[in-house]
């Protein structure tokens, strides 16, 4: 095999095995997000609380937008609590 041959092989490779640890990668760091920001949630007794980590009209992200009943006190507990993850950028509250 020439080695320009080889050489353009080994790279198609490299970019499919980056490409698809990138997408599985991803996938867990959404997951390990979705699950300190349902805990904050619980531990606040939010029990009618939703998740997402995808503004409108965006991919996701590591930004954390929450709904549900809530008081101001305890919305900024949870909010302040999801500030403070070392994998959350930024946590925020909207309404329904």
């Amino acid at each position: 095999m020439h080695n320009s041959v080889k050489l353009l092989t080994g790279l198609a490779a490299t970019v499919v095995l980056a490409r698809g640890g990138m997408v599985v990668e991803g996938y867990t760091i959404i997951g390990r997000l979705g699950w300190a920001a349902q805990r904050a949630l619980a531990v606040h007794e939010v029990d009618d609380g939703s998740i997402s980590f995808r503004p409108p009209r965006s991919h996701p992200a590591r930004i954390a937008y929450l709904s549900g009943t809530a008081d101001r006190e305890t919305r900024a507990a949870i909010l302040a609590r999801l500030r403070h993850h070392p994998l959350i950028i930024d946590a925020r509250w909207e309404e329904r």
